[in-house]
């Protein structure tokens, strides 16, 4: 994982286990909470992402099949890389964006080379040095001999390289000062924080996968179950329409879980049943006790998995039904028993952030648009298997799209979609 993300907020450890006692974590989490905070929502969050939702709505074509997934993801890069980096992006509009298209293929091929040699590693543990090891000669030759290794190193690369542009720019940017995004708040603190452009480079990757790959996953599949669910999908399109009239920009006070409660219901229902982060791993680095009374020793590894949590039917009655009514009215649930943000200190700093943009995409797209899924796809649906979880319409996990077909809810010559697009997100 440290070779894809270097030391950045994901992978950082903090506590016991870490050697500075989680100075590091604490840093890079102080400085990265001041980009989340509700006025910011409410100004700058909120017409990016208005902006960037509008623009997908108006690429689509009535009757036209669409990959609905490739626009999200489309979507919250193009959002993220304002929000984060300061940086307009169009890749909406078809342009070309080298690091969307980098850390795709590194995270693709990341995941595949270390999900088809678990037992390699594993086995190689036991030789000894300078053979065994995880650096040891068995697992350079593994990574020197194979394809999938040396393409991940090439975009990691390539990845480098645009992180350190984007940093340097950054640096160079005569009204540093003024800018409000995550980059420039982490070099506007580069003295006291003491950080290199390699501890800015791990910083901009950790961000990417958490501002990007899980909003995309979550805005798939809750379009996926609106394209498979007729009925809930007018529930809601009304919903949209009485709570945002003609048209009207949603505002973070008419998202409100009170306001939208079937929206807000249906993100929460897709989030238990596609957690965009499946599974995740702990260690335990000073003894413990678990609150059933097991005693939990030093250096024990613990997998966890939403996905499997959210789908207990001792928790959750038939938990393969999508039922709006589990989440109205809404009670936010306990952070430990549904960890889709994560729980404790490490809870998701963004969380608030990732709830808002799904819902004010939604209801943006809902207000001229329905969806059905493609003839012949429903049996070929199946999730991805890499960090995040995405739609996959493969069971050989060689395609991921998510195939709609969009249709006009009302005369599309009277809407926005006929102007240009805002001059803010224009190309």
């Amino acid at each position: 994982m440290n070779q894809f993300l270097g030391n950045g907020i994901f992978t950082a450890m903090h506590g016991e286990g870490a050697s500075d006692k989680g100075e590091h974590w604490q840093r890079e989490r102080k400085t990265a909470s001041m980009i989340f905070s509700r006025k910011n929502f409410k100004t700058g969050m909120h017409e990016i992402f208005i902006a960037k939702a509008k623009r997908l709505s108006c690429l689509l074509n009535a009757g036209e099949t669409t990959d609905m997934q490739l626009h999200f993801f489309n979507f919250t890069m193009d959002s993220i890389m304002k929000i984060l980096f300061g940086v307009t992006s169009d890749q909406l509009g078809g342009e070309d964006n080298t690091y969307a298209k980098n850390y795709d293929i590194a995270h693709r091929c990341f995941f595949e080379f270390g999900a088809s040699n678990l037992g390699v590693y594993e086995a190689v543990r036991f030789l000894p040095w300078p053979f065994g090891g995880s650096g040891g000669l068995a697992v350079q030759a593994m990574q020197w001999f194979s394809p999938v290794y040396q393409e991940f190193r090439k975009s990691l690369r390539a990845l480098d390289t645009e992180s350190f542009r984007l940093i340097e720019a950054c640096r160079a940017d005569p009204k540093l000062a003024e800018r409000a995004d995550l980059l420039a708040l982490f070099v506007q603190s580069e003295d006291e924080q003491k950080l290199t452009t390699k501890g800015l480079r791990d910083t901009v990757l950790n961000f990417i996968i958490a501002g990007r790959d899980t909003t995309a996953c979550l805005l798939s599949w809750m379009f996926y179950i609106l394209a498979t669910h007729p009925d809930l999908q007018r529930r809601i399109t009304e919903e949209v329409d009485q709570t945002q009239p003609g048209g009207a920009e949603p505002t973070f006070d008419s998202l409100k879980p009170e306001k939208v409660p079937l929206l807000h219901a249906l993100l929460y229902e897709t989030l238990r049943l596609y957690p965009p982060v499946p599974f995740d791993g702990k260690e335990c680095y000073a003894a413990d006790v678990l609150p059933d009374g097991t005693h939990v020793p030093v250096g024990t590894a613990m997998i966890f998995l939403p996905y499997a949590m959210g789908r207990d039917p001792d928790v959750w009655p038939d938990p393969e039904v999508v039922r709006l009514e589990r989440w109205i009215p809404f009670s936010a649930p306990a952070q430990h028993e549904f960890p889709v943000f994560q729980a404790g200190p490490r809870y998701c700093l963004g969380a608030e952030m990732a709830v808002f943009e799904a819902k004010v995409a939604a209801a943006i797209i809902l207000q001229d648009w329905t969806f059905t899924l493609a003839p012949g796809e429903a049996e070929k649906i199946h999730y991805a298997a890499t960090l995040t979880m995405s739609v996959c319409n493969s069971k050989e996990q060689d395609s991921h799209n998510l195939w709609l077909i969009p249709e006009p809810r009302r005369n599309l010559s009277d809407s926005w979609h006929v102007t240009d697009p805002p001059s803010s997100v224009r190309s």
